[in-house]
């Protein structure tokens, strides 16, 4: 077992050395900071490693499944949400409405803001780790494969040896979600993009959802789901489809744990943007009904919380995912299976339940309503450069 360790912690090492020399070398950042065991400079750079029209490279895994399933005897899976805020490439798609971002549109989408942007996703992933990497990234409002290619091949990213599962969509600019993955944490069995347009028998330019069934180191089976709900807007036809989605994704999740196979239980995670609170009754009557076996994973708001290292990775007033108007309102959940919930399951959620990852850097002063608030991209048509209008959020599995 010392020998195994030692090995590990020979890899961590260079894992490290090797994505600080590369940001060095071409990330062009050099902007450092710490978090948990990794020193990755992400923040500065604005130069692309690869040009959006390069082929995809991978990189070879870091790790097969089984060593990833014993390296540093480490017993949980750490599963985050972002939503990437309109994160667009700037080359125009024909098929969708996405001229606004591209350099000679509204927004003026320029290749130093893309990558800039690349970049501070790539150190909100990083920041989110402690001793490893986070395990299973979903991503919300991403638009491209070449988005997926440049953030995972392109940034510092590239030095974890992250994969991608990309969605599809029927929303008209083009926006979809997509799941990054460690290979030595999780190992994709299958994967389908739903249209809830197509199983409603309608039209409905939304998302897709993602459903991805893999394999987790702890030898589980796991099918996750990546939800981008549509927005509330404030129109009654939204939310008659929202219910509409709403009911059909309980539906589609019943339909997993029927098929499961003897003796064993579907372990179901779903995290996404919900675009709405988990109070809301649509959320508590449809999707996690008293007849649902889904049931949400609970924020435990509180001045500061622990990461898993000990170090703090809330705090700062932060409530919620997001703020609107001085209000924090918890849009980014994580659903699961109920059997998940409970302790004394071989793999549950820990007591640590849904976490809001709160750092510093990723808040400004909220001039109007008081406190901090998400540093933005966007303020409407108005470029802020900040990171995202959601705060990240982690759920961890142990096993």
């Amino acid at each position: 077992m010392q020998e195994k360790s030692h090995d590990s912690t020979k890899l961590m090492r260079k894992t490290t050395i090797f994505a600080l020399l590369f940001n060095i070398l071409f990330g062009g950042g050099l902007t450092p900071w710490l978090t948990g065991g990794f020193a990755l400079f992400l923040g500065g750079g604005l130069t692309p490693c690869f040009a959006q029209d390069s082929p995809r490279q991978d990189s070879p895994r870091q790790d097969s499944l089984a060593q990833g399933m014993r390296r540093q005897g480490r017993r949980c899976l750490r599963i985050a949400e972002l939503n990437c805020e309109n994160l667009f490439d700037t080359i125009d798609c024909p098929t969708t409405r996405d001229e606004e971002f591209l350099p000679q549109g509204e927004r003026h989408w320029t290749s130093q803001r893309y990558w800039r942007k690349l970049n501070m996703i790539a150190r909100e992933i990083v920041a989110i780790s402690t001793e490893q990497p986070v395990d299973l990234v979903a991503l919300v409002e991403v638009e491209s494969d070449a988005v997926m290619r440049d953030l995972s091949r392109g940034t510092g990213l590239r030095a974890l040896g992250y994969e991608y599962i990309l969605g599809g969509t029927d929303d008209g600019r083009g926006v979809r979600v997509a799941l990054l993955y460690h290979p030595g944490a999780f190992r994709p069995l299958q994967s389908s993009s739903v249209s809830w347009g197509e199983r409603l028998g309608t039209v409905l330019p939304t998302r897709h959802m993602l459903h991805v069934e893999g394999l987790a180191r702890s030898g589980d089976t796991l099918y996750i789901m990546v939800c981008h709900m549509p927005s509330k807007a404030g129109k009654l036809s939204s939310k008659k489809y929202r219910r509409a989605i709403l009911t059909d994704l309980r539906s589609y999740c019943d339909s997993i744990a029927a098929s499961a196979p003897p003796q064993t239980r579907a372990n179901i995670i779903i995290i996404g943007d919900m675009n709405d609170t988990p109070d809301s009754r649509d959320m508590r009557t449809i999707l996690t009904g008293p007849d649902s076996d889904l049931r949400r994973v609970e924020h435990r708001p509180a001045k500061w919380q622990r990461s898993a290292d000990g170090g703090r990775i809330a705090g700062n007033g932060v409530e919620a995912s997001y703020r609107y108007k001085g209000n924090w309102e918890m849009l980014d959940q994580c659903i699961v299976s109920s059997h998940l919930l409970s302790p004394t399951e071989p793999l549950h959620v820990s007591a640590r339940g849904l976490q809001v990852v709160g750092l510093r850097f990723l808040l400004e002063q909220d001039i109007t309503y008081g406190g901090l608030k998400p540093w933005r991209t966007w303020q409407g048509p108005l470029y802020r450069g900040g990171f995202i209008d959601h705060l990240p959020i982690v759920v961890e599995l142990e096993f």
